[in-house]
């Protein structure tokens, strides 16, 4: 494990899950391709992997907005379109090795969870494929609360859940959002781009 990506002092961990414990950017990339190439949209690569902090819904959103798009259908239809795009590709993901190294290091000794703001049942789908998917005792997902990241709130429910104050928990994040979620949280991130 990289020394700067210890856990030492946590009193519990807290794993963004796109992009920080799993590769799944190029999957999550085909499914919003996918999904918008049938409303006659071209969703570039390079934008899409410039805002991976935000939710399927955030990016149609801000998509739509930077554009002055007129979608056909309602943005939870095509979230809802694009996870099942991404759960035929599910069992493609892979773990990004020096996260899972922490992960495996920490797992029975600190309370972990992952805390995302992908939907429960695209973490499901490839965590059920990984071999840590015992080692969490908690998941929180955008289904579990009103604001996804930037808002600190998967951060602070999942303290929350875990018994642990904000200031205890070590976050461990790959994307701008995600690290400032864990700011507003008040708990100390990692950022994981510079190990993966």
């Amino acid at each position: 494990m990289h020394p700067d990506l210890s856990p030492e002092g946590a009193a519990c961990l807290l794993f963004d899950w796109d992009g920080t414990l799993v590769d799944s950017q190029l999957a999550n990339y085909r499914a919003m391709a996918a999904t918008l190439a049938a409303e006659q949209i071209d969703l570039e690569q390079q934008w899409f992997d410039a805002r991976t902090g935000l939710s399927s819904a955030d990016l149609i959103k801000t998509l739509a907005a930077e554009r002055f798009l007129r979608l056909t259908r309602p943005v939870s239809e095509l979230v809802a379109e694009c996870e099942a795009h991404y759960l035929r590709d599910a069992h493609t993901v892979r773990t990004h090795p020096p996260i899972q190294a922490v992960l495996e290091r920490a797992a029975g000794s600190i309370p972990m969870a992952i805390a995302s703001g992908s939907s429960r049942s695209m973490i499901d789908a490839v965590l059920c494929h990984q071999p840590f998917r015992d080692a969490f005792d908690l998941v929180v997902t955008r289904d579990d609360v009103e604001r996804g990241k930037p808002a600190p709130d998967i951060f602070l429910t999942a303290a929350a859940k875990l018994g642990a104050a904000p200031a205890d928990c070590l976050v461990y994040e790959d994307s701008d959002e995600g690290i400032a979620a864990a700011d507003a949280a008040g708990m100390p991130v990692i950022d994981v781009r510079p190990y993966r």
